[in-house]
């Protein structure tokens, strides 16, 4: 099993909602995803209670191996914990505040494959996209910014479970992202 921890010294990140819909993408790709939410804010759970996902979210961490294919780790915005799993990865915003934050905090960071993604980019804005785009040529993913992500987390469902304006392209994102964390 592989396990995929979501991780930002920063909150308000999108850690959650890429979390959801990534499981959500492992689902559609044929694969048995678990969500475990370690964050204090329970928010994967609270998604999870509305009981319409196609895979399971735990709160905290399994008392035993469970039997999936890839487990997922919603981690709590913070630094002086133990970042677990194969890999990790690091969502941040395309602001200089957030690239300082993870470059400072990934130093605590060893032996794991870290992967970088520039959540919520709004390409309308020049100095963001200009920044993006720099994380991009460094090897960062990048995810637009969708209403779609949000619309979907207020019903209860993640972008696989929609049908409205931006799930596709929503969809093709996370299975980019999804694709690149477990090859």
């Amino acid at each position: 099993m592989k396990t995929i921890a979501l991780w930002s010294p920063k909150g308000g990140v999108g850690k959650t909602t890429l979390a959801l819909n990534l499981a959500a993408a492992a689902y559609a790709n044929g694969d048995k995803a678990i969500l475990c939410d370690l964050d204090p804010q329970q928010s994967a759970v609270d998604v999870f209670n509305d009981k319409k996902l196609s895979f399971t979210v735990l709160k905290g961490m399994p008392p035993v191996s469970p039997r999936a294919d890839v487990m997922f780790l919603d981690l709590p915005p913070r630094t002086d914990i133990d970042v677990t799993g194969d890999i990790v990865l690091i969502p941040l915003r395309a602001s200089i505040l957030d690239i300082r934050a993870v470059n400072k905090a990934i130093r605590h960071v060893r032996h794991k494959r870290l992967v970088k993604c520039v959540n919520a980019v709004d390409v309308r804005r020049q100095d963001e996209r200009m920044l993006a785009m720099r994380m991009y040529s460094e090897g960062a993913f990048l995810v637009k910014d969708r209403s779609i992500y949000s619309r979907a987390i207020s019903l209860g469902k993640t972008v696989f479970d929609l049908d409205l304006y931006g799930a596709r392209e929503a969809r093709q994102e996370m299975q980019r992202l999804y694709s690149i964390l477990t090859d």
